[in-house]
């Protein structure tokens, strides 16, 4: 059974693989004050949008669609679906993916991706673990 990508079952399977990732949490500048709400969107998707809101270092809550206001998110990063499967399954790497200019910041500090590098590309990562089978074709 696959699992559609940025479905809330994907986004709870996430959140697990997330959460479970020594990796990212280490990856962080300091976890114990990383407490902001984002979202992660398809490029000229509006329909496909996850928000993630995290406490501490580790993902709080995770929903399939808008949950917080524009107001309310600190960062807003967007990509489109190639480049989101690619840094999941491992064929990309976070950092580059910014310099190349495929993972784009529609709001918020560029400062915030540099100091929590390594949080990013495992954060991202972990994506391709939420579920046995991720179906990209949404």
């Amino acid at each position: 059974m696959t699992t559609k990508f940025f479905s809330q079952e994907w986004c709870d399977g996430a959140t697990d693989a997330a959460n479970a990732s020594v990796a990212m949490l280490k990856g962080f500048k300091n976890a114990s004050t990383f407490t902001n709400r984002m979202a992660f969107g398809v490029l000229g998707r509006d329909d496909l949008v996850t928000h993630v809101e995290w406490k501490e270092g580790q993902v709080a809550s995770w929903t399939s669609g808008p949950e917080f206001s524009d107001d309310d998110l600190w960062l807003n990063i967007q990509a489109d679906l190639s480049t989101w499967k690619d840094l999941a399954e491992g064929r990309a790497e976070a950092g580059k993916s910014l310099v190349m200019g495929k993972i784009k910041f529609v709001k918020g500090p560029m400062a915030a991706a540099i100091e929590n590098a390594p949080a990013l590309h495992h954060f991202l990562q972990s994506w391709g673990s939420a579920a046995p089978e991720i179906d990209y074709d949404v």
